[in-house]
């Protein structure tokens, strides 16, 4: 069995960007708030969870082609990165290199469908913890294999979402988030959902109709069977108007688990280290992150 941790880069390296001032800079004035918190956060994570191995899992294409391709709202409205950012995520690839931690991503596609391919191949034994601000990655909670550590207040507070926790929180089970996600909309993704549908709506639908596919035919009927739509004749009219757009999203909205999946592990270098904290000014980060990683003992190692 593998206790295993996967970082969302993107979710939070901007999380660390918006949580520290720019005013953290380099020697040559450029911002480094984000990899010093990011870095940070890692060492928490690791000082904390005692993984077996860490994966640093990177967006590729944020906005992928075949997503757009189906629906070209798809993150359309999302503003440009801010000034200061995209660079900051070079010079973490290039440290996280010279301290030979394990990194990932999907050619073409987001972090959040690496993340997804990387849990569909793990064994049935080993256990994946998902740390992200992403509400999308839910969708793949599965007990006991996964589950999303949502963060709240960087990696400080962290909601554990197992299955039940998923439930408690959202009133659909995770396997059913995305048809959930579908119906509600997601403003941060420029999907916006069906007319009218919110979460209390949406959650009751997907928990009336075995699935989305149900739903519309249900819509479409001349006698309607679900409780939902016979009392609301305007739901029912806003689920038929929409039925073209939740189709797109049944391709849109789940995370891909079949891609090809690039990972990597350079070996350590302690002199690119060394350059690397002194030209971007990490030196406490990363001293604190290597005496989380030299400090870590695998809880596998402890049950033995």
């Amino acid at each position: 069995m593998v206790n295993r941790i996967l970082l969302d880069t993107s979710s939070l390296m901007y999380r660390a960007f918006f949580s520290m001032p720019t005013t953290v800079t380099a020697p040559d004035g450029r911002p480094i708030n984000a990899l010093h918190g990011y870095l940070d956060m890692t060492a928490r994570l690791i000082e904390s969870r005692r993984p077996d191995e860490c994966v640093h899992v990177y967006d590729a294409d944020w906005r992928p082609a075949p997503r757009v391709a189906i629906y070209e709202g798809y993150k359309a409205n999302r503003p440009p990165d801010p000034e200061g950012l995209p660079e900051q995520f070079d010079v973490l690839r290039d440290v996280l290199d010279a301290l030979g931690m394990a990194q990932a991503e999907a050619p073409g596609w987001e972090a959040e469908d690496a993340i997804g391919t990387l849990c569909a191949a793990a064994r049935r034994s080993d256990r994946i913890d998902i740390v992200t601000g992403d509400r999308d990655l839910i969708q793949l909670v599965h007990d006991p294999q996964v589950r999303v550590l949502f963060t709240l207040r960087g990696v400080s507070e962290l909601r554990v979402l197992d299955e039940a926790g998923v439930l408690e929180k959202y009133g659909v089970p995770a396997s059913r988030y995305a048809e959930f996600a579908t119906l509600r909309g997601d403003p941060s993704d420029g999907l916006p959902g069906v007319r009218g549908v919110g979460e209390k709506t949406a959650r009751t639908l997907v928990n009336t109709y075995a699935s989305l596919d149900e739903l519309l035919a249900d819509a479409s009927a001349e006698k309607r069977t679900g409780p939902p739509l016979q009392r609301s004749p305007s739901l029912r009219a806003a689920i038929r108007d929409a039925a073209g757009y939740v189709r797109k999203m049944q391709e849109v909205v789940p995370i891909r688990t079949d891609l090809d999946v690039k990972t990597w592990r350079a070996e350590p270098d302690e002199r690119a280290l060394e350059e690397a904290a002194e030209r971007h000014a990490v030196k406490g980060p990363l001293r604190r992150l290597r005496k989380a990683l030299d400090g870590s003992e695998p809880r596998a190692a402890k049950s033995k």
